[in-house]
C-alpha cells in the first residue's frame, strides 16, 4: 500500500489509524512511510492527528519504493547549498569586495569607516548613519539594512547575453537593483555623484 494513499483526504481517520498500525513495522515500506505511520499511531492514542503530514504526502509522486522523485529546484532558494555554492560566493564576495574598495578610495569626511570581514560589510557615516551589506547563503541573497531606506532583501539573477554571463542582485520585493539603490543613497550621503 503506499504511503501517500494512506493519508488520503477521502480516507477515514479510522481506516488511515487501523493501516498506520500495520506499516508502522512491517519492512516492506519505505522508512517514511514506517516513520508517519507510528506517528499516525502515536497521536491516534492522544486523539490527535496529523493533518501536516496529510498535507506533505499529498505533494508526493509515485510509489514509496525509494524511485527518485523530480526536484525543482529556484537558484534563490537554495537553502544550505548557498553556503558552497561557488557562483553564488565568488558574485556576492566581488560585489561587496568591489564596493569596499571603492568606498575605500574616496576622501571624504562623510564616510567613517568601512570594513569588510566574513560576508558583511559596514558602511559608517558620520550624518546618516550605519548601511550594513551582508550575504545571506541559506538564501541565495545579499540583504541591506540601509538607515535611508531601511531593510532589503536582494536575490542573485543572472542575465547572459553574447555568452557574457551579468549577476544583479533585484529585491525580492519590488525588483529594483540593489547597484542602483546604493549608488542613489551613497550618492545622497556624499553629496556628489557615487558610481560603482
Amino acid at each position: 500500500m503506499r504511503c501517500a494513499l494512506l493519508l488520503h483526504p477521502t480516507v477515514t481517520r479510522k481506516t488511515a489509524m487501523a493501516a498506520a498500525a500495520s506499516l508502522a513495522s512491517s519492512p516492506a515500506v519505505s522508512l517514511y512511510c514506517r516513520l508517519l505511520a507510528s506517528r499516525m499511531t502515536v497521536q491516534s492514542q492522544y486523539g490527535g492527528f496529523l493533518h501536516t503530514a496529510r498535507r506533505f504526502a499529498s505533494t508526493t509522486t509515485g510509489d514509496d519504493s525509494g524511485a527518485s522523485k523530480p526536484k525543482i529546484v529556484h537558484y534563490s532558494k537554495l537553502g544550505m547549498d548557498g553556503f558552497n555554492d561557488v557562483k553564488y560566493n565568488t558574485a556576492a564576495d566581488e560585489f561587496l569586495e568591489n564596493l569596499e574598495a571603492k568606498l575605500d578610495s574616496l576622501d571624504s569626511a562623510e564616510v567613517e569607516d568601512v570594513n569588510y570581514s566574513s560576508g558583511v560589510l559596514t558602511i559608517e557615516t558620520s550624518s546618516r548613519g550605519t548601511f550594513i551589506i551582508n550575504k545571506q547563503a541559506p538564501n541565495v541573497q545579499l540583504w541591506l539594512s540601509s538607515p535611508m531606506s531601511g531593510p532589503h532583501h536582494y536575490d542573485m539573477v543572472t542575465s547572459t547575453s553574447n555568452g557574457v554571463e551579468t549577476v544583479y542582485w533585484r529585491s525580492d520585493n519590488d525588483e529594483h537593483d540593489l547597484k542602483e539603490r546604493l549608488e542613489a543613497e551613497l550618492s545622497e550621503v556624499l553629496d556628489d555623484s557615487f558610481q560603482l
